[in-house]
């Protein structure tokens, strides 16, 4: 298991000074509370953070706590997985942390498992409202809020060289003609070639935009996979022909080949999400950023959007719950929720950050902003994972052993309805 963890401690001496004289204190004037001894409190925190978050996250807590010297804040990192797995572990045997800081789709697998709480039950309406609504939709589900967002976007739109492509296409059949006019590939030389369009061909979470984009949903009402339909075989036959008729990009396309490609201005179109675009610009892409284009027959690839944010562990100690509403009140301010906006070149999800010159003035945020218009909420109930688990050998079936797209939707929905049914306990 990779581990990272990263304990900042900053131990200072509290005194309060009631007076030097035998004379009772002053009453304190009225609207004035009388300062009370606040007992030392540490606030264990698992993430999953991209490094420079995790830098931010650092930088602030340092402020922090040297403003609120009692209270201590432990960071520990683990990755995606690592940290859904120990959570849970840890949290059943009573070990777990106060705070889970990771993506939106944690919450319904932490929700059904009662391994967090309504972020209601702590902290106050006043703070709340502070929050776009959109973002914290994003963590509701069975009639709660289960996540305080700081930042919403995770999702993937068209990038492009401006250097090689002058303007972002508008249908698949327009992205097809400038690829193509850019792309020249040598089989015997493959380090000096240059490739039109390049995506992750093998990943759901990018493959859903076809989906969406064909008038497609993962799920009924119910949380019931619909994935057997004509959306889905229209899906399934684009990203197939994308290189078996259209002739772009490369056999067996996962995530870092693309992206290697791109950064080395060897592509000149690629889909990636709004965690890859400042790598692109420090690499010295000239980057240009822009919805999807229409797909044929359909309509504009639809990503999903996603929110990353806290949770609060159903285990926290109620004692602590002062320092829970100070910690939040600290980092979700306006400006220090545009610093871990801008680390992430994602969206802040405080409304107040939305209008300090940092993000107005950013063309990184300002493209995020406009992307995320063409996106779709990922769900995140639980039998989310049946989908995601469902799709992604079937989809490598289309795509490497020519299996039919009728086909492949069939089993895919076979598959989601049985791991639907493990997670329900059914």
């Amino acid at each position: 298991m990779k581990k990272l963890s990263m304990v900042l401690v900053v131990v200072l001496v509290l005194s309060f000074f009631a007076g030097c004289t035998s004379e009772e204190p002053a009453a304190p004037a009225t609207g004035e509370e009388t300062p009370e001894t606040v007992e030392p409190v540490d606030l264990a925190l698992w993430e999953q953070m991209d490094p420079v978050a995790q830098d931010v996250f650092d930088q602030v807590a340092a402020d922090f706590m040297t403003e609120y010297p009692n209270i201590t804040i432990t960071r520990t990192h683990y990755e995606t997985e690592e940290l859904r797995t120990n959570f849970q572990t840890a949290s059943l045997a009573g070990q777990g942390p106060d705070l889970v800081y990771g993506p939106s789709d944690n919450v319904g697998l932490f929700n059904v498992s009662g391994l967090i709480q309504p972020v209601t039950n702590i902290l106050e309406e006043s703070f709340l409202a502070t929050v776009d609504e959109n973002a914290k939709k994003d963590g509701f589900t069975s009639g709660e809020y289960w996540t305080v967002p700081d930042i919403n976007g995770n999702q993937i739109a068209m990038l492009y060289n401006k250097t090689m492509i002058d303007k972002a296409p508008e249908t698949w059949e327009e992205l097809v003609t400038m690829a193509k006019a850019v792309q020249n590939i040598d089989a015997n030389d493959p380090d000096n070639s240059t490739y039109g369009f390049v995506f992750n061909e093998k990943e759901p979470y990018w493959f859903i935009g076809f989906y969406n984009g064909y008038g497609g949903s993962v799920m009924d009402a119910d949380n019931n996979p619909t994935l057997d339909n004509d959306a889905m075989v229209q899906a399934l036959q684009f990203v197939k022909d994308v290189r078996a008729k259209d002739g772009l990009g490369i056999e067996g396309m996962d995530y870092d080949i693309p992206d290697s490609l791109f950064k080395q201005g060897k592509a000149a179109i690629i889909l990636n999400g709004a965690w890859s675009w400042t790598s692109y610009q420090e690499a010295g892409i000239d980057l240009g950023i822009a919805p999807g284009p229409v797909l044929p027959g359909g309509d504009n690839m639809t990503f999903y959007s996603a929110t990353k944010g806290y949770m609060i562990s159903a285990e926290m100690d109620p004692a602590k719950t002062e320092a829970i509403r100070t910690f939040f009140k600290y980092f979700m301010s306006a400006e220090n929720n545009a610093k871990f906006a801008l680390a992430n070149s994602q969206a802040p999800a405080v409304i107040a950050a939305w209008d300090l010159p940092e993000i107005k003035d950013d063309e990184l945020q300002k493209a995020s902003i406009a992307t995320i218009q063409h996106t779709t909420p990922m769900p995140i109930v639980a039998e989310m994972r049946a989908v995601w688990d469902a799709m992604r050998p079937e989809l490598e079936a289309v795509l490497y052993q020519d299996k039919a797209p009728a086909e492949a939707a069939a089993d895919m929905q076979t598959r989601a309805v049985e791991g639907v049914a493990t997670i329900r306990g059914e």
